[in-house]
């Protein structure tokens, strides 16, 4: 049985998405933030939940009022580099990569979508965590196929919250 039919609710109950990975380094450089988006998985796990069309992922933070995570982007013209086709596919890769690219080069103006905080061991080293969360339907949820490995979903109920590791 999977962990997504464990979630309580219907299709319209609204489920966040949460992922977070960390990275250890040098703080005092300046950089941490940067390096941390860089090296960990999190923008390419943002970049596969919101562009898939089934599940239609929201931000949670949204202070633009997107309709959808990847508007962001679009909004940004982020992904106006984009070109489809054969020829795309032979210079940019697939259109995952791509986003993955562009979260990665772009962080610091999708704040609704990537967050950084940084723990300092000392004066010099320390972990950076970069996290997200997006919102989706429980039903939409229900019919992707998207891998959601390492992501919590979230619900409102019974008063309190219910959450399960995907």
């Amino acid at each position: 049985m999977s962990n997504i039919n464990k979630i309580p609710g219907n299709d319209d109950t609204v489920v966040v998405l949460s992922y977070e990975d960390h990275y250890e380094g040098w703080h005092c450089t300046g950089e941490l933030e940067n390096e941390a988006v860089s090296e960990t998985c999190t923008a390419s796990r943002v970049a596969g939940v919101i562009i898939d069309n089934d599940l239609k992922a929201k931000p949670v933070h949204d202070h633009r009022g997107s309709a959808r995570a990847i508007d962001l982007l679009r909004e940004e013209d982020m992904l106006d580099g984009y070109e489809r086709g054969e020829c795309a596919l032979e210079s940019f890769g697939n259109f995952e990569d791509f986003v993955t690219d562009t979260i990665k080069e772009n962080f610091w103006d999708l704040r609704d979508l990537i967050e950084c905080s940084i723990e300092q061991y000392d004066h010099k080293r320390g972990c950076c965590t970069v996290s997200s969360e997006v919102k989706v339907t429980l039903g939409n949820l229900k019919t992707t196929d998207h891998g959601l490995a390492g992501w919590t979903a979230s619900v409102e109920h019974n008063d309190g919250k219910f959450s399960i590791n995907l």
